[in-house]
């Protein structure tokens, strides 16, 4: 599992280099008497895997339960949206009739309690696999268990005592399911060992800047006619004007991500029967970074579902995302786009 920042392992292997040459340079036929072993480099400090946020000396991102992804509902219906400001990443996926689902992650802090729940769809493989996250779930389509048993993504249904309906909202069938996080963190730390998820994203250092970056404190994400995001930097945060999530528990992102995909059609229809699309955050693509009221254009790579992603600018250089906590909206090739400043950048 990966534990340390590639920038620290390109200067870690510079470093041996050096000191291999030195060495050379530097031999004898005899071994010195008095000679010592040199001491060891000093660790690197470990960080969180979904935001990058650098630990205490000492301390590992170990922890005996597993990244947990709760499935909730972002529709006017759904409000108050509760949990999701102790996430440490948020992924908005599109769904049928045009709006969003979002798929919550967390791992340094799980709440009592999240949702609305709602179901899973095929796009959830990509989200969760690289962390082999487990999924809070009301449910979902024969083929998307099928597709998501393909890449060994495991979920949590209300068959557990996990997600379970809320019966002070008898007459909400559809926006009643609780996701008991913090209890189901710890059955998993009863029985289980620590372990390191891997990093979600290439996480940079504090100080990493994106180069060539453009001012745009306010910035339009469109999913459909059905949904755009409205985004605002301020007070140092992004903020989601038009959001469902209670006044005192809003997830406000350091970076927010937008990654254009392919969309393709699943082979069944909602009960409704409306179709049903698939995010693939797989392959390549289009891709916006914003970090401290700026924008800049990248391009994503994620081989398989199981890959991490990493992203590159326009001259393929590796860019590294700083810590913090990330909003990631996966948005459709050809119909999504982002508009910053009233100018579409599509």
């Amino acid at each position: 599992m990966r534990t340390s920042r590639p920038g620290f392992l390109l200067r870690a292997a510079a470093t041996l280099a050096v000191a291999g040459l030195a060495l050379t340079g530097c031999g004898t036929s005899e071994e010195p008497t008095d000679s010592k072993p040199s001491p060891s480099a000093p660790a690197e400090p470990d960080h969180e895997p979904l935001t990058g946020i650098e630990l205490p000396e000492g301390q590992s991102a170990a922890r005996k339960h597993p990244v947990f992804i709760v499935k909730i509902d972002n529709t006017a219906a759904s409000a108050p949206q509760y949990g999701v400001a102790k996430a440490d990443m948020v992924v908005q996926e599109l769904v049928e009739g045009g709006v969003t689902r979002l798929a919550v992650a967390y791992y340094s802090q799980l709440p009592k309690e999240a949702g609305p729940v709602r179901s899973m769809r095929a796009t959830d493989a990509g989200i969760a696999a690289p962390t082999g996250g487990k999924i809070l779930t009301s449910g979902a389509a024969p083929y998307t268990f099928a597709q998501l048993k393909k890449y060994d993504v495991e979920w949590i249904d209300m068959s557990t005592p996990y997600v379970v309906r809320d019966t002070s909202k008898p007459h909400d069938f559809l926006h009643s399911v609780v996701g008991k996080v913090a209890k189901a963190g710890k059955a998993a730390e009863e029985k289980g060992k620590a372990e390191r998820p891997d990093d979600f994203m290439p996480w940079g250092e504090a100080d990493t800047k994106l180069a060539g970056a453009k001012p745009a404190k306010a910035v339009d994400v469109k999913f459909s006619q059905a949904r755009t995001d409205n985004w605002v930097f301020r007070g140092g945060k992004y903020r989601l004007k038009n959001n469902y999530m209670g006044k005192s528990g809003q997830f406000l992102a350091d970076t927010v991500v937008v990654a254009q995909t392919k969309t393709t059609i699943a082979p069944y229809k909602d009960p409704g029967g409306a179709i049903v699309p698939v995010s693939h955050f797989t392959g390549r693509g289009k891709a916006w970074i914003m970090r401290d009221g700026q924008i800049v254009e990248a391009t994503w790579v994620k081989k398989g579902e199981k890959g991490a992603v990493i992203f590159t600018d326009a001259k393929g250089a590796p860019i590294e995302i700083p810590p913090g906590k990330v909003w990631l909206d996966l948005i459709p090739k050809g119909n999504g786009q982002v508009e910053a400043g009233g100018v579409t950048v599509r």
